[in-house]
């Protein structure tokens, strides 16, 4: 039997539903509202593992079901694709009372979202998020958007989902990068709670790499209680707690860009992770001994070798292009202990080069 997550929101609360009838529990609610057709938003890599379990899902539902599929890479994370998905919806057209289902990873959600929370100024949503990063992340929280001009997520909105349901079979079918990037926002997540957390995120994410059995249904339910958290108390990022998510994501979002996204983004996180920790240790946050526990604890988690060759220079003027530059400088969030982050940090330019090369040599 599912198990649930309420995302409690002033306006919009949503359940989160987690376990292998999660996909009828999603028809069952649609068919109780007054939807007039669905789109689904689907991931070509999804389709061709999992078409037969769509379809027959699909199938049970009321009103009429079409079908758009999706290329899911950083370059159709675009204007041009949502555009597409706009055509699809006026050409057949969908009403105020449709809805778009987005089945896939996090691009695919953050396309479809976007072009949910804009058609008619905003028709319903669902996501069925595919991949273990968009699980225990993207898929709540309500952020969609596209990248613009080479800048990362610059163009988006809030958009909270009607549901989010997760099938953890979808996981089975996964490539193994697919999975390993996964864990960088659950390397993110450890950092982000208490001790307890910490431990059992670690303890989770040591079998993952060993590529040992683990239950992975609490993992992804550790880290969404500790996002939803965050989300109900800062929902559009007013108060700046929901800043802590972004804990490595300053370093991240550059590597992205500065690897023409040939980096997965939670390949990107984890080095990101690292810098974060490196930098938090030089400008005076974390000490030298919590430092060097961390990175024995998680020593089993290498950055990739795909950061080597990325310019800090070119690194670093991304960031400078990022989202959370604010007043032309860069901000960062970095760390003093588990469970506490700062938030906002601008520091000087030769601190965050040694934190790349410091990551660089963990390599």
């Amino acid at each position: 039997m599912a198990k649930t997550i309420k995302v409690k929101l002033s306006n919009n609360s949503y359940p989160v539903l987690i376990g292998n009838d999660s996909l009828d529990k999603v028809i069952e609610v649609i068919n109780k509202s007054p939807i007039s057709k669905c789109l689904l938003i689907i991931d070509k890599n999804v389709l061709k593992h999992h078409s037969m379990l769509i379809r027959k899902t699909f199938a049970l539902m009321n009103s009429k079901v079409f079908n758009c599929s999706f290329t899911a890479n950083e370059k159709n994370k675009s204007l041009h694709q949502v555009e597409n998905i706009y055509k699809h919806l006026n050409v057949n057209s969908f009403d105020r009372n449709s809805i778009i289902v987005a089945i896939g990873g996090g691009i695919t959600g953050d396309v479809a979202g976007y072009a949910a929370s804009t058609y008619m100024r905003g028709i319903k949503f669902i996501q069925i998020p595919t991949t273990l990063l968009s699980m225990v992340d993207s898929s709540i929280g309500g952020k969609t958007g596209v990248n613009f001009n080479q800048k990362k997520n610059l163009i988006g909105t809030f958009y909270q989902p009607e549901i989010v349901a997760i099938y953890p079979e979808f996981l089975k079918t996964l490539p193994k990068r697919e999975l390993l990037s996964g864990a960088g926002e659950i390397f993110k997540y450890s950092f982000l709670a208490d001790d307890k957390n910490y431990k059992s995120l670690k303890k989770s994410l040591q079998k993952l790499f060993l590529n040992q059995a683990f239950n992975i249904e609490k993992c992804i339910l550790d880290c969404l209680n500790i996002k939803a958290n965050v989300v109900e108390n800062d929902e559009t990022e007013k108060t700046g707690l929901r800043k802590i998510l972004n804990l490595g994501h300053t370093f991240a979002h550059a590597f992205e860009v500065a690897s023409n996204y040939k980096l997965k983004h939670g390949e990107a996180v984890i080095g990101g992770i690292y810098c974060a920790l490196f930098l938090s240790e030089s400008v005076g946050y974390l000490s030298t001994e919590k430092l060097k526990k961390t990175i024995d604890n998680f020593s089993f988690i290498k950055p990739t070798k795909k950061l080597l060759p990325l310019n800090s220079d070119l690194i670093i003027k991304s960031m400078s292009n990022d989202k959370k530059s604010l007043f032309g400088k860069i901000n960062f969030v970095l760390i003093e202990d588990v469970g506490k982050i700062v938030v906002d940090v601008v520091t000087a330019k030769s601190f965050v080069t040694e934190s790349i090369g410091q990551m660089k040599a963990l390599i």
